[in-house]
């Protein structure tokens, strides 16, 4: 079991589905069907419950989606299962191979050329560096493929204020000093570190913000019972969300790869 099976069974309902999540999702949609094409096929890591892969299936996207959690893709296949243009796989990007199986980084689909890859709402903060993973990947992707990923910030400003304010100065610092869940390290990488990692192989071409004026998902409750909250936030979002130098201030920023 990882550390977000106990999660997938309610992950819609306490994210996806909640006003601020559903605003979120379909700010990284729209950015994605800028960046992928009809008949692209695509990988997705940490796909989760298979939301964007199903939306970008509907727009004629191939889509195989990978997750670590077996929960979660339990849910992915039963919500694809009728859209024959996403393949649901386990990518375990975390934790080494067990021997005599492929490593997540070496032989895990062998032979297979992607037009991009994405990766939504922190997957790869849970990864403690980006090297091999962009190593692997730069065998995955096509000259001039695409990579998009939804990377949390360090500097979230909504988390420093909200919680440092409150007085709980663990949740408004963590970010700054790594974290853990259920025991699985989360690291938040800055713009420049994850750029540099990347390099080798990949340009960033764009870095925006994502959940700037918006609360991180542990904060949600506290905005959504405020109609009018809400709705001052979201025009700020609406107006402000596309501000490169204010990306690191958001909950997650949006960055944006090219296959050298």
């Amino acid at each position: 079991m990882t550390a977000f099976d106990p999660l997938a069974n309610t992950y819609d309902a306490d994210f996806t589905n909640t006003q601020i999540g559903r605003y979120l999702r379909d700010k990284v949609q729209q950015r994605l069907v800028q960046r992928f094409r009809l008949n692209d096929h695509v990988l997705e890591l940490g796909c989760g419950t298979g939301e964007d892969a199903l939306f970008l299936a509907d727009n004629g996207i191939r889509v195989t989606a990978t997750d670590a959690s077996e929960e979660m893709l339990n849910i992915a296949r039963e919500k694809t299962q009728n859209q024959p243009l996403v393949t649901v796989q386990k990518l375990d990007l975390q934790h080494p191979a067990l021997p005599n199986e492929p490593a997540p980084f070496s032989d895990a689909m062998q032979g297979q050329k992607f037009d991009g890859v994405f990766s939504n709402f922190g997957a790869l903060n849970c990864l403690e560096s980006w090297d091999l993973l962009a190593l692997w990947l730069s065998n995955r992707v096509k000259r001039k493929g695409v990579l998009a990923f939804g990377v949390m910030s360090p500097y979230c400003l909504w988390e420093l204020l909200w919680f440092g304010l409150h007085g709980d100065f663990k949740t408004a610092l963590r970010r700054l000093r790594g974290s853990d869940f259920e025991g699985l390290p989360i690291t938040y990488p800055t713009i420049n570190r994850l750029t540099r990692e990347f390099s080798p192989y990949f340009k960033q071409i764009s870095v925006k913000p994502l959940g700037l004026f918006l609360p991180p998902s542990n904060a949600f409750a506290v905005v959504e019972k405020r109609p009018k909250l809400l709705q001052a936030l979201t025009a700020l979002e609406n107006r402000f969300g596309n501000w490169s130098l204010l990306s690191m201030l958001a909950d997650h920023y949006w960055i944006v790869f090219e296959k050298k």
